[in-house]
């Protein structure tokens, strides 16, 4: 019996053995693809951005042993990251810039939780490098170097938001798919008559320019943009050029009263669309040039010069708003026998009396 009442007591510390410790997973993990729209953290009040973050990138991976998620996994985890550069880049940077008082504020407490979200994704990308990269015996001293930097990043960010908390943050509205387009399909040349915005009432004419001349590029790699578009773009620009000195101008001077200050107010509007047709130009030159890892710095200082007209042309425009506005005439190209790259068809018109 003594030998039976042993074997009793020994039981519940035998069962204690027993019991399953916890482990890591060891089949593969995966990590659903979502656009940004599904993701972004930006429209909720600054303070907790990391926390969201977290949830977004880093919640999914509890428990799971990182040498484990598959390819795909990674791949939606980068583009994601990607996505979140690009809202910050292609949106947030110019919305801020274009806007002022309470929305650009809006917009900086914003995109500062979206660079939290972009560098929580950035670190939790690394440390599944570093884990299976250490699986496979690899040196990973560069990837433990890259992993500070973005951890440095990613606390300075979440301070940021922290001294923020409480106040409004506001999202953008990033609409591409949380990847960008592989290759751009073209960009059709136009003669002037088809694209000009001149004889439209003014007061909107920077949102009929970017529908000739931004619209167009929305969520492309702007370094795929080929070599043929970026010819059409630049002959429609100068089309848009030869229409303000070879006819806005000179009909200005002919005309008086209500003739030369629509002519005047159309003359603006096309200035718009001129100078948003440059902008364009200029900005893929610089993502082609910086993908080609050339110095870019003359193109940014001819970016900003042009951009600061733009902003001062749209401010005439809308100052304008409502007001009549006439087109000049119609502009047709190539012709080899222009000194530039198009040729002036004008109906005549009565001298003023």
């Amino acid at each position: 019996m003594a030998r039976f009442a042993s074997a009793a007591l020994l039981l519940p510390v035998l069962g204690a053995f027993a019991a399953p410790l916890p482990v890591k997973r060891a089949s593969a993990f995966s990590f659903a693809l979502q656009s940004y729209d599904q993701f972004q953290i930006s429209d909720q009040v600054a303070g907790n951005a990391e926390a969201h973050a977290n949830a977004v990138f880093v919640t999914p991976f509890a428990n799971v042993d990182l040498t484990t998620v598959d390819s795909t996994s990674l791949d939606n985890l980068g583009t994601m990251r990607e996505a979140a550069e690009d809202a910050e880049t292609d949106a947030f940077d110019p919305q801020i810039d274009a806007a002022s008082g309470a929305a650009a504020d809006a917009l900086q407490v914003g995109k500062i939780q979206n660079k939290v979200l972009k560098l929580t994704g950035e670190v939790q990308q690394i440390q599944i490098k570093i884990a299976q990269a250490q699986a496979n015996g690899e040196d990973t001293s560069s990837l433990e170097s890259d992993l500070a930097a973005e951890q440095t990043k990613l606390k300075t960010n979440i301070a940021l938001d922290v001294a923020n908390a409480g106040k409004t943050s506001q999202g953008v509205d990033f609409t591409g798919s949380s990847k960008k387009r592989a290759a751009f399909a073209g960009f059709a040349l136009l003669n002037y008559s088809q694209f000009q915005i001149s004889d439209q009432v003014a007061g909107d004419a920077e949102a009929h320019a970017n529908a000739v001349f931004v619209t167009p590029f929305a969520n492309v790699d702007l370094t795929t943009v080929d070599s043929t578009s970026l010819s059409n773009l630049g002959t429609m620009r100068e089309a848009a050029e030869d229409a303000e000195t070879d006819e806005f101008d000179p009909q200005i001077a002919a005309a008086s009263g209500a003739t030369a200050d629509a002519l005047q107010v159309g003359k603006i509007q096309n200035k718009v669309l001129k100078l948003t047709g440059e902008v364009q130009q200029i900005q893929i030159k610089i993502a082609q040039a910086q993908a080609n890892g050339e110095d870019t710095s003359s193109l940014k200082s001819d970016l900003a010069e042009e951009q600061a007209k733009l902003t001062t042309n749209i401010a005439l425009d809308v100052a304008n708003k409502g007001k009549t506005s006439q087109g000049g005439c119609m502009i047709l190209f190539p012709s080899v026998s222009h000194s530039r790259s198009s040729v002036v068809i004008c109906p005549r018109r009565d001298a003023p009396t």
